[in-house]
Formats: C-alpha cells, sequence, structure tokens
C-alpha cells in the first residue's frame, strides 16, 4: 500500500473538517481514564495473546468526539470513540480501537478520501453514494440516530469495526470483531436536550461519575463463520453470530496526567500483540499509515 496514503488520508480530513497543530488529525478532544481489564476463561481458549491469559492488566481508555475541531460541542457530535490500550508487564501494549457505529461508510482507503469531499455538500454526498451503494447502511444508521445522543460516556456501545484473526494456544484460528458493552446499559437522550447543557457535558459528567466509583464495560466478541466479509467494515455479519465474554474492562479513574499520559499516546487498531493479527481488511490497514502520518505531524517528527 502507497506510504504516501497516510498523508493524503490526513489531507482529506484536513480539507473537510481542519486540522489543529498539535493535535490528532480526527478525534481531537479526549479523556483519558486508568482501568483495568481482567479476561474471562473464554478468552483464553481463542488466542494465545498475553493480556487474555488470566491475571489484570492494567489500561488506558480513551473517550473522543469524532471530530477534528479542539473544543466541539457534544450535542452536534454524530461519531464517538473509545480507545483501550492494555499496558503488560514486560513493557508491551496493544490496542482496541472503537466507534459508537457498528459498521463503517467505505471499504477502500480511496473512498474515505472521496467520501471526505463529498461530505461538503447532500448533493455530492448523494452522488458518491450512487456509486458505492454500500456506504448506505453507515449513512442510514447515523440518519436513524440523528435525533438521539448518548446520555453519558459510560452509557454507551462501541465496536471495532474491523475484523481480527484469533489464534488459540494450539493454533487454531478465529475470526473476531470487538464491541465494548457497558455494564449500565445504554442511555440515550433527545438532541434537544442534549444542546441545554454545556458544549463538553459529556467529560464532565463522566468525570463526575468516576468520582463515585468505577463503571464498567463487557468486553464481548462477535464470531465470524464460515463465509462471512473479514475485508469488509461496511457489511455486518448476520444476525445471531456467537458472542463470547472476553473479560471485564473497569473504569476507575480520569488519568491525572492527561497530555503525557493521554494525549502523546497513540491508540491504533492494528497494533496487535501475538495470538492476533489484522485482517486484509485494507481501511484496517490504511488506518495504520494515517496514524503514522498524524503523530508526525503533531509531535513535530517530520
Amino acid at each position: 500500500m502507497d506510504e504516501q496514503l497516510g498523508e493524503r488520508l490526513v489531507e482529506a480530513i484536513a480539507s473537510r473538517y481542519g486540522v489543529t497543530p498539535g493535535r490528532r488529525a480526527a478525534h481531537t478532544r479526549g479523556l483519558c481514564c486508568d482501568a483495568v481489564f481482567t479476561p474471562a476463561l473464554a478468552a483464553a481458549e481463542l488466542t494465545a495473546a498475553p493480556h487474555m491469559q488470566g491475571g489484570p492488566v492494567p489500561a488506558v481508555v480513551r473517550f473522543s468526539n469524532a471530530s477534528s475541531h479542539p473544543n466541539p460541542v457534544d450535542a452536534l457530535q454524530e461519531v464517538a470513540g473509545m480507545a483501550v490500550k492494555f499496558l503488560l508487564p514486560d513493557g508491551r501494549e496493544t490496542d482496541i480501537v472503537a466507534l459508537s457505529l457498528p459498521i463503517f461508510f467505505v471499504r477502500e482507503p480511496e473512498d474515505f478520501i472521496e467520501f471526505s469531499h463529498a461530505r461538503a455538500s447532500n448533493l455530492r454526498l448523494l452522488g458518491y453514494v450512487l456509486r458505492h451503494p454500500e456506504s448506505l447502511r453507515a449513512l442510514v444508521y447515523a440518519g436513524r440516530r440523528r435525533g438521539r445522543i448518548m446520555a453519558s460516556r459510560w452509557q454507551a456501545a462501541y465496536f471495532g469495526i474491523h475484523a481480527f484473526r484469533w489464534s488459540a494456544p494450539d493454533g487454531a484460528p478465529t475470526y473476531i470483531r470487538y464491541e465494548l458493552r457497558p455494564e449500565a446499559g445504554v442511555k440515550e437522550v433527545p438532541r434537544r436536550e442534549a444542546r441545554g447543557k454545556d458544549r463538553d457535558f459529556l467529560n464532565q459528567e463522566l468525570a463526575a461519575r468516576l468520582r463515585q466509583g468505577p463503571v464498567g464495560f463487557e468486553l464481548v466478541l462477535e464470531v465470524a463463520e464460515p463465509g462471512d466479509a473479514t475485508d469488509d467494515p461496511t457489511r455486518p455479519w448476520p444476525a445471531g453470530r456467537r458472542r463470547v465474554v472476553a473479560g471485564r474492562l473497569e473504569i476507575n479513574a480520569v488519568t491525572a496526567d492527561q497530555e503525557e499520559g493521554c494525549e502523546r499516546r497513540v491508540f491504533d487498531p492494528t497494533h496487535v500483540i501475538d495470538g492476533i493479527e489484522c485482517s486484509d481488511d485494507r481501511i484496517l490497514e490504511a488506518r495504520r499509515l494515517a496514524y503514522s502520518a498524524s503523530i508526525k505531524r503533531r509531535l513535530g517528527l517530520d
């Protein structure tokens, strides 16, 4: 894949939304929290990955708005993010990156660039969808939820839109997709109600809730069956696919150092570890290039 693609993807985001110097190209405003992940026994049967082998593992969780604006209005957000970085005892790290959408808008990197430009007007977007009908599923899903918004970051479900290949200790492969399910259940409020709140109400509410005690998520695996597409994030797998609870993520407190402990970190879904491999999803591969281009820009490493 063209190494310049990462720069072009970041430029596409900038042309539509702008980029704030020193900040992420997308999901610019975030809030990191200290967490602990405890794997379930079922996870160790599916993968040899070290953070799935039994003992608790410290983690950092970053919640974010998809916008590249440094101070977005929560009531206007379309997509939210939740990223998890597992911190292994030997110093290694591995990540999960999830969105509040179960499927993505595009399946090819070049399509993302075209889609970003097409969103400049409804007419251009319509023309894009006519050429790329696979985008319609995610657009319809987002459109149906336009009148509502998450009540809190810890009462929302987040989806890893890509497939990954898990390898069991005996080498047996299983393709999975991630879902982070809130233990408190999903709660939404009308968007008109959210407009009456502070522009940053979701982070404020999360910080206040964590002062009362921890909140939890289940890490759930959606397990593919033969014939399910593992290279197309626009296509959901059929309803009824087996779900496996891989563990519990307990979020305990807002990270004290939001700069060094959060904003200088890179949360990358391709940052995998032994026992887990990326699928042949081209959007997943392109994200690695885009993240690399973005981190170089914001840390001044060019």
